[in-house]
């Protein structure tokens, strides 16, 4: 099944033969999957997918922000389906972007559990345990979306069969005996969420942010002990966040309300303006600055999938873990205060506001709050 990187045919007789340019892009083609690619795609829910022989549905695969530590799986399941059950050693945390249906995840050796959801539900994987979704309607189709660290995984083992058909159980992160593992909540501290299950983060109460705007609010969630790293961001009516750049591999979804978001590096004379509705994605390159903008009425939310958990610091410091943004623009975490940006950038969005027929604004800057 997995012959492509795990049984060579013969021994490779050039450099070019002998040389892997990424195992993951490899991966993809052997799934038969489009795999899209840039810093932006509009619209996950509409995105073209190409049959799944491997698990059943439809799928397509992501290489954004021209990295290869996150990606995003989109996965269709036709009216009445399924997909086939897998593990595999790469974490994984599911958005439903439409339908409704429900995901049975097990040991082996144990009984299933099983979790309903729908459109704005997000649930974790736990690693390696056995997964497998429904669709729980006759008649229409369901699409979900899961962001994964598949890429860095398949490129560092270079090995399918030990990611997809590795027996460990990693019995910490899920088994059986935990019976509160779908319902499994507790609010650390503010903005800090430990979770396996939200039934809609559209709706989800989420803390004040002030370090980062007027009207903002946050919350971060650790799922599943996963590394991936992930929040759920309300920016209010009239509204929007402070410029700030960082490691690649950050994917930020729209979902719900209207916006859309600045991109440039820095020294670019042009900012590139990019659309985001439900259900848009950004993910900016190394350094890319990128800004969140609300122009419609009412909140304009997002999800964002980062590069590291909440739980596991990776030798940071626990304010950097968290996504604080440092105030040194050598940093490689660095947020722009508004006194310090372009005017133009806040004249431009008025101007949006005003096509929009949306009348509140932010403080002057004069005042020191804005």
């Amino acid at each position: 099944m997995w012959a492509l990187m795990t049984t060579p045919t013969r021994e490779p007789q050039t450099l070019e033969e002998w040389y892997v340019r990424s195992a993951y892009q490899s991966f993809v083609r052997q799934e038969g999957a489009p795999l899209y690619e840039g810093s932006a795609l509009e619209d996950l829910a509409t995105l073209p997918v190409a049959d799944w022989e491997r698990r059943g549905g439809k799928v397509a695969y992501t290489r954004l922000g021209d990295q290869e530590d996150r990606n995003l799986q989109i996965v269709e399941i036709p009216p009445g389906g399924s997909l086939k059950p897998e593990h595999h050693m790469y974490d994984s945390i599911m958005y439903v972007m439409a339908g409704s249906g429900a995901t049975s995840i097990w040991q082996e050796g144990e009984p299933k559990r099983t979790v309903e959801w729908h459109e704005g539900s997000l649930l974790a994987i736990p690693l390696n345990a056995w997964h497998e979704e429904f669709n729980g309607s006759g008649t229409q189709p369901c699409r979900m979306l899961f962001c994964t660290n598949m890429p860095s995984t398949i490129n560092h083992y270079n090995n399918l069969d030990f990611v997809f058909n590795n027996p460990y159980q990693f019995k910490e992160r899920y088994s059986y005996d935990m019976e509160r593992f779908m319902d499994h909540s507790k609010q650390w501290n503010i903005r800090t969420l430990e979770t396996n299950f939200l039934s809609d983060i559209r709706t989800m109460e989420l803390d004040p942010y002030p370090e980062r705007g007027n009207r903002l609010a946050v919350m971060r969630m650790s799922m599943a002990c996963t590394s991936i790293g992930m929040h759920v961001m309300g920016v209010s009516e009239g509204t929007y966040v402070t410029a700030h750049r960082h490691l690649a591999g950050a994917h930020v979804i729209a979902i719900a309300g209207q916006g859309y978001e600045l991109m440039y590096m820095e020294g670019d004379p042009e900012r590139r303006k990019v659309k985001a509705n439900p259900y848009g994605v950004v993910a900016p390159r190394h350094n890319e600055y990128h800004q969140h903008f609300n122009v419609g009425k009412g909140e304009y939310r997002m999800l964002a999938f980062r590069s590291t958990g909440l739980r596991y610091g990776w030798g940071k410091p626990f304010a950097l873990a968290r996504g604080a943004q440092s105030q040194d623009r050598n940093a490689w975490l660095y947020s722009i205060p508004f006194d310090r940006e372009d005017p133009s950038v806040r004249e431009d969005y008025y101007r949006e506001l005003e096509k929009n027929g949306v009348t509140l604004r932010l403080e002057p800057l004069a005042q020191g709050n804005a």
